[in-house]
């Protein structure tokens, strides 16, 4: 009886795990005053050099170049990247994009990449960042 309880129970385990790990990589939502914020930067020579040098650096290994998600360093992630189609971004302020760059997303490999993180990006570097993302990707 033991035998078939303990069978059962690893189961609902095996059955429910994925489940909950569906549930818990949600892309997050940023809190309204980001959602509202505008990008203070235009899709300019200047500001997408800039962007392009942090995104090779720091994106690239798990977005991947095209922005698909399939970086060298997604293949190895329980929870794989966000794709940047424009369909993704169609339906995300920049401010959302913004909110989770700086401050990473839950239960995922997507670490803060804000003032004080380990990356410590300035917040203009994140708002060019997210700049190029929607003018690379989104169009």
């Amino acid at each position: 009886m033991v035998k078939q309880i303990l069978g059962i129970m690893a189961g609902v385990v095996m059955v429910a795990a994925p489940i909950l790990a569906a549930e818990a990589h949600k892309t997050p939502t940023a809190p309204k005053e980001y959602i509202d914020i505008k990008n203070p930067f235009k899709a300019d020579k200047d500001v997408i050099a800039r962007a392009e040098e942090i995104y090779m650096k720091k994106c690239k290994k798990c977005h991947g170049e095209k922005g698909d998600g399939k970086g060298s360093g997604a293949k190895d992630l329980e929870i794989k990247p966000v794709a940047f189609t424009k369909g993704y971004l169609s339906k995300r302020p920049p401010g959302q994009l913004f909110w989770i760059t700086e401050n990473g997303s839950k239960n995922t490999d997507m670490e803060a990449m804000g003032p004080g993180s380990e990356m410590n990006l300035s917040k203009d570097d994140i708002w060019k960042l997210v700049t190029y993302i929607y003018e690379k990707f989104g169009k």
